[in-house]
């Protein structure tokens, strides 16, 4: 794991200022070391401060911050052929690099990392043309990716096939693409312009200037035709791909951590993670009033024995938190918010005992029917329409909820994994029949063969049969916010008059719940209330996250006659 950034340009140009400029703001992803090649130039330290990149010129630039998961302290990017022809950044996790590196000669394999067997792969295979040669690579990984290789004619960026690790890009006002592991990177070099990201899937050709872009493999790939109806098959076909991916994930690690809310989603993690012999500690984090997560995450803990370390959290502590949200994850929208803070809080725990690795349990709902509003559309639409809409939202997660974990992870330099999002296991979840995850409309559990999966591996059945509550609903976060907006001014009636729209400001409604959820169920639930929402947006713009069309916006509003008696109030409370 680590940050990758990267400029390609039309012509010779010195690079490397912009190059370091990018790598400063990514260096909590990479605290073990850093590297950058430009040209035929390339330089590895310990520390980014301990690189030169003053006239270094080029029309490609690749740089690095490395966080030390496989390999040995050699393994500091880039990577790069023994004639210096190919280099390669590569952040993420090939889980199968021990078998792929058996194909290699082994006396070139020195630094014991999946990034280098993936270049020698690249450099095996290599016909003189990099697109190609990708195409013939990427189908044999197992793995986690965001890419970036260039042969000095082609320069190829490639993101993993669920989109676990992003990758954005923006173009300069002197028409050079930059692209970085994070969006504030693009926005030190291209002032407040709109970046836009590699989609999953994906690949992005650069050469002569041009860029092509085009999908390298379809989700659709994993949808089988053939379909489990027997409960007895789905239990064990689910069992094996689960299994699978929870121990390729822990496999040669001394220790992980997990994120625990209690709930069978988590548990399970915790189950198969100790049946793989590997020592763990759960994290759990929620108010410090009226937080059923976090005393059922203490009682399920303590039921189990799973080692737990819990944080409580005051109404100060959660205002505290958020101009470092806002700034880590890169938005302003109040579901991505308010969902993001406890597992900050848990993620800052795992950072202060040492963790490098972390587990959770994002995708489950979305493979097996876990979402109330779920139930509700096969009662009202059938179980076609509900497997269209769990379809998209997994399809959707990249952006709804894995940018932002993996964002706050690596703002603590820890890398997260998702087992249930192994392509393994969403193949098999989608091949069972829809009826094994929703029993019928007056199903109040839901993910039925997932929870009887839980059961007949040992767990409590009060544990695997919990009813599900939402992140923020369960840490009692979400009824914070409105708490907080108001004890710093942003009342209900004194945005009202503002003309504030925060449609405006919200660029992505991410989430489920956001997107169609409101609609089978509590509408003001989920719905974005316009004094938290401004709130939060003049946060993020002071934390400078926002793009300059919502600056424009915000800086008009606070223009008008209606806002200045918003202001009044504001000092009054300040």
């Amino acid at each position: 794991m680590c940050g990758i950034a990267g400029l390609a340009s039309g012509r010779q140009d010195a690079l490397g200022h912009r190059l370091r400029m990018m790598l400063e703001t990514m260096q909590h992803r990479g605290p073990d070391g850093a590297g950058f090649a430009v040209g035929s130039h390339c330089q590895r330290a310990a520390r980014l401060d301990d690189l030169d990149f003053e006239g270094v010129d080029g029309t490609v630039a690749l740089g690095h911050v490395r966080l030390a998961i496989t390999g040995e302290a050699t393994g500091i990017q880039p990577f790069q052929s023994d004639d210096g022809s190919l280099t390669l950044l590569h952040n993420g996790e090939i889980y199968n690099y021990r078998d792929l590196a058996k194909s290699l000669p082994q006396e070139r394999l020195k630094t014991g990392s999946d990034s280098e067997v993936l270049l020698g792969l690249i450099e095996q295979h290599y016909v003189g043309e990099l697109e190609e040669t990708l195409k013939t690579v990427l189908p044999m990984l197992d793995g986690v990716f965001a890419l970036a290789i260039t042969d000095q004619r082609q320069t190829v960026l490639v993101r993993d096939r669920i989109g676990v690790r992003q990758l954005y890009y923006v173009e300069t006002d002197d028409q050079t693409l930059g692209f970085a592991s994070e969006r504030k990177p693009l926005l030190r070099i291209a002032g407040s312009r709109a970046t836009k990201r590699l989609m999953p899937g994906e690949m992005m050709t650069i050469e002569s200037g041009e860029r092509r872009r085009f999908q390298y493999w379809s989700p659709e790939q994993l949808r089988r035709r053939d379909r489990i109806d027997s409960l007895d098959e789905a239990l064990e076909s689910y069992g094996q791909a689960i299994t699978s991916a929870v121990r390729k994930r822990v496999r040669g690690r001394s220790r992980v951590g997990i994120i625990f809310s209690g709930g069978i989603d988590s548990v399970l993690i915790a189950h198969l993670v100790q049946a793989a012999g590997v020592p763990f500690t759960c994290y759990a984090a929620g108010r410090d009033e009226g937080s059923g997560d976090l005393a059922w995450a203490q009682r399920i803990a303590e039921q189990l024995d799973y080692p737990l370390q819990s944080a409580r959290l005051s109404l100060s502590d959660i205002e505290a938190l958020v101009p470092e949200i806002i700034r880590d994850i890169e938005d302003n929208c109040l579901n991505q918010v308010e969902v993001a803070v406890p597992i900050y809080a848990a993620v800052r725990m795992a950072q202060e005992n040492g963790e490098r690795v972390l587990l959770n349990g994002q995708g489950a709902d979305e493979l097996f029917g876990g979402y109330p509003w779920y139930s509700v559309i096969v009662g009202r639409e059938g179980y076609g329409s509900f497997l269209d809409h769990s379809w998209e939202d997994t399809c959707l997660l990249y952006k709804e909820c894995l940018e932002r974990e993996d964002k706050i992870s690596m703002a603590h330099s820890i890398e997260l994994r998702v087992p249930f999002l192994d392509p393994e296991v969403v193949e098999a979840a989608f091949a069972i029949a829809p009826q094994l995850k929703i029993q019928s409309p007056e199903d109040t559990f839901r993910k039925w063969i997932h929870r009887s999966y839980s059961e007949s591996i040992g767990i409590p059945s009060n544990v695997a049969f919990r009813p599900k509550e939402a992140a923020q609903h369960g840490a009692n976060v979400h009824s914070a916010f409105d708490e907080i907006a108001r004890r710093n001014g942003y009342a209900p009636e004194a945005v009202s008059g503002t003309g504030y729209d925060p449609s405006r400001t919200v660029v992505e409604m991410l989430g489920s719940s956001s997107r169609y959820g409101y609609r089978y169920g509590e509408q003001d639930l989920w719905e974005p209330m316009p004094h938290i929402q401004l709130y939060l947006d003049r946060i993020a713009r002071s934390e400078g996250v926002l793009t300059a069309d919502i600056i424009r916006y915000l800086d008009g509003l606070d223009r008008s006659r209606d806002s200045a008696r918003l202001q009044g109030t504001l000092e009054k409370v300040q």
